[in-house]
């Protein structure tokens, strides 16, 4: 199965994932639409990111939106766990 995985370490929090993401849902940029939500605590700048059920993988497009506009590449897309396991080493 593939999946979007999002390195932590990596993410700041600038949202252009959830962006993005919205305009291939939408067609406009909309962010309450996306598939991805992300959170950055301004007090102590921790980031969350969540990705819910409505996520396609953007369909055809290679790699998925997210993934090729991620300016600080923390989303990969991995098709098997092994792959998964291999990127955090």
């Amino acid at each position: 199965m593939t999946r979007i995985v999002h390195r932590a370490d990596g993410c700041y929090g600038c949202k252009t994932c959830q962006l993005v993401c919205s305009l291939h849902h939408t067609g406009c940029f909309w962010p309450e639409r996306s598939s991805i939500q992300v959170f950055r605590n301004p007090q102590t700048g921790v980031v969350r990111w969540s990705i819910d059920e409505t996520c396609d993988r953007c369909g055809r497009e290679e790699p998925p939106l997210c993934v090729k506009y991620c300016s600080y590449q923390a989303l990969h897309k991995v098709t098997n766990p092994d792959q998964e396991e291999r990127r955090r080493e």
